[in-house]
C-alpha cells in the first residue's frame, strides 16, 4: 500500500496537482523491478514501471499509460 503526496513540474512550472494526497499499490520482483499504480485525490490512476536504486532509497519510474511521456523519481 502507498500513501503520500505527489508534487511535480513541467518545464519548470508547478503542476496543478502539486502536493495532492495519493494512494496506491505496488509489486516488486526479486530483481528490484516492479509496477506501481498511484491515484491522486480526485484524479484517474497513474500506472508506472520502476526499478529500485540507491540501496532501496529511491525508485526510478516511467508511466506506462497510453499517450503519456512521464518519468518520476520517488524517494523514501
Amino acid at each position: 500500500m502507498i500513501s503520500g503526496h505527489i508534487a511535480g513540474s513541467e518545464n519548470g512550472t508547478i503542476l496543478t496537482f502539486a502536493e495532492e494526497p495519493v494512494t496506491g499499490f505496488y509489486s516488486v520482483d526479486a530483481n528490484c523491478k516492479g509496477t506501481l499504480t498511484i491515484t491522486p485525490k480526485g484524479e484517474s490512476a497513474l500506472n508506472f514501471s520502476f526499478v529500485i536504486v540507491d540501496s532501496g532509497k529511491e525508485m526510478l519510474a516511467i508511466e506506462t499509460d497510453a499517450n503519456t511521456v512521464v518519468t518520476a523519481t520517488l524517494q523514501r
